[in-house]
C-alpha cells in the first residue's frame, strides 16, 4: 500500500532541534573506540535526544549539536566503548565527586 500523503511533520527529528543546540550548556560529551565497538546499537536505542546516529560505514557517533551528554550511552554499552570526556568547565556546584 503505498502512503500518498506522508506524516505532516516529515522524518522524526530530535526535540533539541527546534530548539536550539546543546553544545553551549554540554559539559560532557561522548567517544567511541571504534576498535571494541560491536555495532550492537544499544547506545542508538537509548538516546533521549536521537543524538546518536549509524554512519555510512555502520559505527555510530553522537551528533554533538543535540548531545546533552547525559551518559546514558555510557551505561547501556556492553564493551564499554563509549567514554565521556569533559567539554567545558564545570560549575563547582555540579563538580563530580
Amino acid at each position: 500500500m503505498k502512503i500518498d500523503n506522508p506524516a505532516p511533520w516529515g522524518r522524526p527529528q530530535p526535540i533539541t532541534e527546534t530548539l536550539h543546540s546543546n553544545s553551549d550548556w554540554r559539559f560532557d560529551r561522548p567517544s567511541w573506540d571504534a576498535a571494541k565497538c560491536i555495532r550492537c546499537g544499544f547506545c542508538y536505542l537509548v538516546c533521549p535526544d536521537s543524538a546518536i546516529a549509524q554512519t555510512a560505514d555502520g559505527d555510530f557517533d553522537a551528533n554533538l549539536d543535540y548531545c546533552k551528554g547525559c551518559g546514558l550511552c555510557v551505561q547501556q554499552c556492553p564493551t564499554g566503548c563509549i567514554t565521556l570526556a569533559a567539554a567545558g568547565n564545570r560549575p563547582p556546584w555540579m563538580a563530580k565527586a
